[in-house]
């Protein structure tokens, strides 16, 4: 089970799921493109609403990965060395974290992440 909320007050997104769930799109990311379904949440608060789907696909001549809402859907665009980066932050939170943790992934924290992308939190769902 996956979700993602978003403010736009903000520009913050919150990807939240279990352990297996995180696990799962880390792995997934590691592909060349595809897209995930996400857990539908009619209360989003704090943030103003919910996404209905991730999709991601690799453009090779990026160094970067991008992070952005387009309408309903967390888009997630970059480079194989990017990509591959994120999914070790998204695994090694789900492994090692605790449930009542969170984590960030944010530019210019991580120089793997494109200055354009919103900040994303990582969180476990309750």
């Amino acid at each position: 089970m996956l979700q993602v909320l978003y403010s736009g007050r903000t520009d913050e997104l919150e990807l939240s799921g279990t352990r297996r769930g995180l696990l799962a799109l880390g792995q997934l990311l590691r592909g060349k493109a595809g897209n995930v379904h996400l857990s539908e949440n009619r209360h989003p608060f704090p943030y103003e609403r919910a996404l209905s789907e991730i999709a991601f696909r690799e453009h090779p001549e990026r160094n970067t990965a991008s992070i952005v809402t387009e309408g309903s859907t967390l888009m997630i665009e970059g480079g194989r060395e990017a990509l591959n980066l994120l999914a070790d932050r998204i695994e090694g939170f789900a492994s090692e974290a605790d449930a009542n943790h969170h984590g960030h992934v944010d530019f210019p924290t991580y120089d793997y992440i494109a200055p354009e992308s919103d900040a994303l939190v990582i969180a476990f769902t309750g």
